[in-house]
């Protein structure tokens, strides 16, 4: 895009005030994440839209766990519920998601409070209780 500004290819086009929003300063507690009342859709657009800051969270264990990457499944699952997909249903591997209002979020890379950042099939070898549990809203 630059090239094409300097060269004058590009023509700035004023706002249209009249057009223009209000948005909030965004906060820690935005990126808390609600089950029960969040499509994982939304979901997945909050953890890309709050990465790195300040981030999208739930807690299990009364710790903290962050989610840094995700993706949308198509599956429905009770809100809160970590289940564990299986290869036979499609996937090369085995996956843990979590139930929504509508959907299910395929986790993909997080951090546990106190840890590092890791891929879940990681953090589950660590946690094998982890799928089948219910994260709070």
């Amino acid at each position: 895009v630059l090239p094409d500004w300097f060269d004058g290819k590009i023509k700035p086009v004023p706002q249209n005030n009249s057009q223009a929003t209000y948005s909030k300063m965004i906060n820690k507690g935005d990126g808390e994440i609600y089950w029960r009342s969040s499509t994982a859709k939304e979901i997945w657009l909050k953890a890309r839209a709050f990465y790195p800051w300040p981030g999208c969270y739930t807690r299990w264990r009364g710790k903290l766990l962050r989610i840094l990457k995700a993706k949308l499944l198509d599956f429905q699952e009770a809100p809160g519920k970590v289940v564990e997909i299986s290869p036979e249903e499609g996937f090369r591997k085995k996956i843990i998601g979590v139930g929504t209002k509508e959907g299910v979020l395929g986790l993909e890379l997080i951090q546990y409070e106190g840890g590092r950042v890791m891929a879940l099939e990681e953090f589950v070898r660590g946690h094998r209780d982890f799928a089948g549990s219910v994260l709070p809203d």
